[in-house]
């Protein structure tokens, strides 16, 4: 192939490998759960630890139905920007930072618990790059840890008062 195409080729991946970063935000806040299932293989491993929640191996239809927990919240914005993309044959590694603003009623007042932290996106290529893997690690509370543990506590609750119904 020549250099030209070749480099053309590696500028798509880069570009694909991106475009489903950017979808796994975009689903999560838009609440779009079979798009944000149809992201990942079959099994993917999660690390949010740092945030107490899971860190193991997981099916994809399991991690898509904890994650609808965002469920409880009245919005959420998930900005991924400074993108870093490395391609290694059929893998590729996706680092970005997040800056996840979420937003809650308590008592008909609106409160917030943000983060800006790092998501490692791990790819796998089968029919196009599906999502194998998944870390965040927590760089900071803008508004403080407390409000972030409050935020999401409260959608936790709206989220069990809506299923129980």
């Amino acid at each position: 192939m020549p250099d030209g195409l070749a480099d053309l080729a590696a500028f798509l991946d880069r570009e694909a490998a991106t475009a489903v970063v950017l979808s796994y935000a975009d689903a999560l806040d838009s609440r779009d759960w079979s798009a944000f299932r149809s992201l990942f293989c079959d099994e993917l491993m999660i690390d949010y630890g740092a945030i107490g929640s899971i860190f193991g191996l997981i099916t994809a239809d399991a991690w898509t139905d904890r994650c609808r927990l965002l469920e409880g919240f009245s919005s959420t914005a998930h900005r991924i920007h400074n993108l870093r993309v490395t391609i290694v044959g059929d893998r590729a590694t996706v680092s970005s930072i997040v800056d996840a603003a979420h937003f809650a009623e308590v008592d008909g007042e609106q409160i917030s618990g943000d983060l800006i932290g790092r998501y490692t996106h791990m790819l796998h290529r089968h029919s196009g790059w599906k999502i194998a893997g998944v870390a965040l690690d927590v760089i900071g509370h803008p508004a403080g840890r407390a409000a972030f543990e409050r935020a999401f506590s409260a959608a936790r609750a709206t989220h069990s008062e809506g299923r129980l119904r």
